[in-house]
């Protein structure tokens, strides 16, 4: 698969995150990105786990059911065939302000976590309770999270594949070999910039032959 079609699939099963008084259930959807994506240039792989409290999570490799039975939470679905997504969603509070993080399953990911979204939500914004909460300690590679200025973003990863907007775009691909099959696994990650500081973050891993 095509990072253009991978890029229409997450497209296709998320929905539009709404600010002000709108109640947040389900993931936020990336806006401004274009169908036809650059080839990777990142070296190597990014964000290819996360850890919320004590469980750590490893895309492609963990069930989106181990997540629930260690942190609780509902898993939500939406869409049919390629447009399937489904996702538990967590939230709590910082100084910094409000945070929600869903980790998500799509088409390809068959019931593991292969992606992710953090973002911060306006004080206005209506939790709903099928989002649990708790989630107090979550940990991305890199020291990447909420708050980071831009400059420290690309301390952190580099320079952008692209950049979209205010959205940056960080894409490593690399072949390998699973079960004497050629393979490619890409990482994608994109980076939100809000008011100057990281507002959302949201990353993926696919792998495909």
């Amino acid at each position: 698969m095509t990072r253009a079609l991978i890029t229409l699939l997450i497209a296709a099963t998320t929905v539009v995150f709404a600010q002000d008084g709108a109640v947040v259930w389900q993931p936020p959807k990336l806006e401004g990105i274009p169908d036809n994506l650059p080839q990777a240039t990142v070296s190597k792989e990014m964000i290819t786990k996360l850890r919320v409290d004590k469980v750590q999570v490893i895309l492609e490799e963990t069930p989106l059911k181990d997540i629930q039975k260690k942190l609780g939470g509902i898993i939500g679905s939406s869409g049919h065939a390629g447009d399937f997504v489904e996702w538990i969603c967590f939230h709590d509070s910082e100084a910094k302000g409000r945070r929600v993080l869903w980790l998500e399953s799509n088409e390809m990911g068959g019931h593991l976590v292969d992606g992710f979204a953090l973002q911060r939500v306006a004080e206005k914004a209506t939790l709903d309770r099928r989002c649990r909460a708790g989630a107090s300690e979550i940990e991305l590679p890199a020291g990447i999270t909420l708050g980071l200025t831009e400059s420290e973003v690309l301390r952190r990863l580099g320079p952008p594949t692209a950049k979209y907007g205010n959205i940056l775009y960080f894409e490593h691909e690399h072949q390998e070999t699973i079960r004497a099959e050629p393979y490619t696994s890409s990482y994608s990650v994109y980076v939100e910039i809000r008011s100057g500081v990281v507002g959302m973050i949201q990353a993926w891993k696919t792998t495909s032959n």
